[in-house]
């Protein structure tokens, strides 16, 4: 009787194991997934107008089986004339800026002190 309840006991327990085990590691995906994108939803509470020079362009689609008739998406290497930062922008124009081109960008500081930066169109 006494090995019957342990090995019942040790059932219930690998199986309560598996479910916490399963419910940490769905938490932490969810996490890995949400924590971006509130950083990128938080609101935005500055935006300043800047100029800098097209270092690099990389052609950088979202997703292989989404560029598919989608056109375009690059990713713009941009050394702000301010400070001489290194910045990375993307755009889905028709045809990309040439290297060395001044181009206006837009910085948006954002509450949760992230920013981001969008090009502008001319």
């Amino acid at each position: 009787m006494a090995k019957v309840r342990h090995s019942l006991a040790w059932i219930t327990l690998r199986e309560n194991l598996r479910g916490i085990l399963t419910i940490l590691v769905v938490g932490a995906c969810a996490l890995a997934i949400g924590i971006p994108i509130a950083r990128q939803s938080s609101p935005i509470v500055n935006v300043e107008r800047l100029t800098g020079t097209v270092v690099n362009v990389l052609n950088a689609p979202a997703s292989p089986e989404v560029a598919i008739g989608s056109g375009f998406r690059y990713l713009y290497g941009i050394r702000l004339d301010e400070n001489d930062r290194l910045v990375f922008v993307y755009d889905d124009t028709a045809s990309p800026r040439a290297i060395g081109s001044k181009v206006s960008i837009e910085r948006q500081h954002r509450r949760n002190d992230t920013e981001t930066y969008s090009l502008l169109r001319k």
